[in-house]
């Protein structure tokens, strides 16, 4: 009996040495984390698809790479026990992800703490917890758009603006870049601003103020896509008539579209010009999951998994090691546009156009 336990053992020791040296390299864990349920979820979905997708295509040798995809929920307590849990169980040495300011806010702490770290796929504002070593956003600053915006606002005389946004990280930093661009033009008055909890759905006390004002225009940064459709609704049902607008990823979001396509006419933004190559990707990722892709941070998530696995096939073993190779990797050009970190861990800003949506829900480029 004894003889027979040490030959399996022996067989087993000789079938992981095997192994190991198949794969000629120690197993690291890169995680996905993303809102995959909740309101973030029209977000969080694509950037996992575009996770997977990478792994897919970078064809790593066996053993090389585990990856574990982790869901924040939209909730910024299941975020931080999210990230919590994928480095402190899942040992990751790096995570892709989540999207957005709120859900960075909470989790940057996390990352600093445990010296892992995390890049998102979609954090367009300019926030101080984005920043390296631990801290990335893939996604360049919106400060063109709104640059671009009120250089349109004052050129055609909108000059008297009502500001509606959500109580919330990311909200505040929209209002923030926003009233920086405005302060460049001093015909433009912010007539009055309104601050309200995330859930709001009823709007009517919000809308009995901004018709007393009388502005030409309403700016939003409410954070979700179905209470800023309750929030274009109860405006026309007010008879207010005046443009809305709002930042672009909520403005082409495709809730919005699907949902309140009727509503959008007349409704003006700022938009980034898109990469060269968004057609290219596009095509890739209607090809892998037979639908069209849902958000911009899918691209995002592709390239930056694509550079974080490159760097593993090079060599990088440790949180060390992929820090190094972000502060100093050469510009790339992947379908999200080029990635070329500057100091203070930023992305070269893109070129904005304006549009408005025609009566047809076609948004069109006017300027």
């Amino acid at each position: 009996m004894k003889k027979l336990l040490g030959l399996i053992i022996v067989i087993i020791a000789v079938i992981l040495i095997i192994r190991m040296s198949s794969s000629g390299t120690p197993q690291v864990t890169v995680g996905g984390f993303f809102n995959l349920t909740g309101y973030a979820a029209f977000a969080g979905e694509p950037s996992r698809d575009g996770f997977i997708m990478a792994v897919e295509d970078a064809n790593l040798a066996t053993g090389t790479v585990k990856t574990v995809i982790e869901d924040a929920g939209s909730d910024l307590k299941q975020a931080v026990s999210g990230a919590t849990k994928l480095i402190q169980i899942d040992k990751s040495i790096v995570v892709i992800g989540p999207e957005w300011t709120e859900f960075g806010e909470v989790v940057a702490p996390v990352a600093v703490a445990n010296k892992v770290p995390f890049i998102s796929p979609w954090i367009v504002a300019e926030v101080p917890f984005v920043k390296p070593p631990y801290y990335w956003s893939a996604s360049p600053s919106y400060r063109s758009e709104h640059a671009a915006l009120a250089k349109y606002l004052a050129t055609h005389k909108l000059v008297r603006i009502s500001l509606v946004y959500s109580n919330n990280a990311w909200s505040y930093a929209d209002m923030k870049m926003f009233k920086e661009e405005i302060a460049a033009y001093p015909e433009i008055h912010v007539i009055s601003e309104q601050g309200l909890d995330q859930s709001t759905k009823d709007f009517r006390t919000v809308i009995a103020k901004i018709k007393t004002d009388k502005p030409d225009l309403i700016y939003s940064a409410i954070a979700e896509d179905e209470g800023y459709g309750a929030f274009m609704a109860q405006v026309r049902q007010s008879g207010i008539m005046v443009p809305l607008s709002t930042f672009s990823s909520r403005a082409t979001s495709s809730v919005l579209k699907d949902r309140y396509s009727s509503l959008l006419t007349g409704q003006i933004f700022a938009e980034s010009v898109p990469p060269e190559r968004t057609g290219e990707f596009e095509a890739k990722y209607e090809k892998r999951f037979g639908r069209k892709v849902g958000a911009i941070s899918a691209a995002a998530t592709y390239d930056m998994t694509t550079l974080v696995l490159g760097a593993i096939k090079g060599g990088a073993r440790t949180s060390e090691d992929v820090i190094a190779y972000l502060e100093s990797m050469p510009a790339y050009e992947g379908y999200s546009g080029l990635i070329s970190y500057d100091k203070d861990g930023r992305l070269p800003l893109r070129k904005a156009v304006i549009k408005r949506y025609n009566t047809k829900g076609v948004a069109e480029v006017i300027e």
